[in-house]
């Protein structure tokens, strides 16, 4: 009787967990990780900021030091950092990024002050258009900037919202200027998504 009562609890343990992974009937893969070294969560923002304040992205290549966005940036003064599988990635500028690419742009303000993060991470192997990509912006509560109370501006997939209409819409024109280099220096965060 001890042994079923374990069995019991194991499978609904599994079931549990297995519903908990379903996102509803998505037809394309996901994760969705309470994060790690190499990848930010993507459960939520609340998860994002307690990943950010560990510090693990910044073993990650990281530009030497803030500077002025690019021209076609709204993200202002900044710091990129990208996981190894944006680094090490060899396509050419159109092809997927592969799943749990990954980036976090660290923003600051005109004193060179931390005030805020853009991360994204895709999600599976297909972007879709940037619905499978993970994507979270905070900004400083006196932006000027649309946010929630918390300065939370995008904090979900790109299939819809915020994440859809400022992440999406940005990031969909990589290298849609001539002089753009995908992974370099500041376009490190400005990838491809298909």
């Amino acid at each position: 009787m001890h042994f079923s009562h374990h069995s019991l609890l194991l499978a609904l343990s599994i079931g549990a967990l297995t519903a908990c992974g379903s996102d509803g009937g998505s037809s394309s893969p996901s994760v969705t990780t309470a994060g790690d070294a190499q990848t930010p969560p993507s459960s939520n923002g609340s998860d994002v900021e307690a990943w950010l304040a560990t510090g693990k992205y910044k073993a990650w290549a990281c530009e030497d030091a803030p500077h002025a966005q690019m021209k076609v940036s709204p993200h202002g003064h900044n710091r990129v950092c990208s996981n190894d599988l944006i680094v090490g990635f060899a396509g050419s500028g159109t092809d997927e990024r592969p799943q749990g690419s990954a980036a976090v742009k660290e923003l600051y303000d005109d004193s060179n002050t931390l005030v805020g993060y853009a991360v994204e991470l895709k999600l599976a192997a297909t972007s879709d258009s940037g619905k499978n990509w993970y994507w979270y912006e905070r900004l400083p509560l006196d932006s000027m900037a649309p946010h929630d109370s918390k300065g939370v501006v995008a904090d979900g997939r790109g299939s819809g919202g915020a994440a859809l209409n400022i992440c999406v819409g940005c990031h969909a024109a990589a290298g849609s200027d001539g002089t753009h280099n995908v992974n370099r220096s500041s376009d490190f965060v400005y990838d491809v998504i298909n």
